[in-house]
């Protein structure tokens, strides 16, 4: 079977209409609550049918799922103001808070529910280190890695720490740090907190004080 695809602005018109499911139905769980939200009423948001909402998705936890699709939107204009970055460390932390803004921008409700499918489908989306499920969260993890060894060549961080595991000890903190601000109703700022615990793992030299 030949399936026609009409391009609109570079995207297919089905990659379009999965665009709008995805930001209609996140936008839904903001406002009602993951569990409260049906698929008829994500359909009826979107003015699509429930065989067009199965064709893309097959469950609303797939659909959660896909939900750092839309922080790859900003990618790279993220990456664009590394290079602005004086030290190497700057760098690695400025790749990492691209994710942690993503996962900040969720409510605790989202997030809460977002952790939960992850660890019953193994799929590994909070963690640098293991990560596979997202092409370009892993994207972000090399070049955290990358620019770690770099920080260590030059003397601004320690190398008695491999980048890999200065990545996994990172990865591991802040997936208890998430666990805790969506548990605790989010009440302090999640990216700061996240910052002093890269500070904490990705510790200076002194001579890089």
């Amino acid at each position: 079977m030949i399936k026609l695809q009409i391009y609109i602005g570079g995207i297919t018109m089905i990659e379009n209409i999965k665009h709008t499911i995805l930001v209609k139905a996140i936008e839904l769980f903001k406002k009602n609550g993951f569990d409260n939200v049906t698929i008829n009423e994500i359909c009826e948001s979107c003015n699509i049918t429930k065989r067009t909402f199965y064709y893309h998705y097959d469950s609303k936890k797939t659909l959660l799922l896909d939900y750092f699709s839309l922080v790859d939107e900003d990618i790279e204009t993220s990456l664009k103001d590394i290079d602005n970055e004086i030290t190497w460390l700057d760098k690695c932390w400025k790749i990492k808070q691209i994710h942690i803004k993503g996962i900040a921008n969720l409510n605790t409700d989202i997030l809460k529910n977002l952790i939960k499918i992850d660890m019953e489908q193994q799929n590994y989306m909070f963690n640098f280190r293991l990560n596979d499920f997202d092409p370009n969260l892993k994207r972000l993890r090399q070049m955290v890695i990358e620019y770690t060894y770099k920080a260590q060549e030059t003397g601004e961080l320690d190398a008695d720490t491999s980048a890999e595991d200065l990545s996994y000890c990172f990865a591991s903190a802040f997936l208890g740090l998430a666990v805790n601000w969506s548990s605790t109703g989010g009440n302090y700022d999640l990216v700061e907190a996240a910052k002093k615990y890269f500070d904490l793992i990705y510790k200076k030299t002194s001579r890089s004080k």
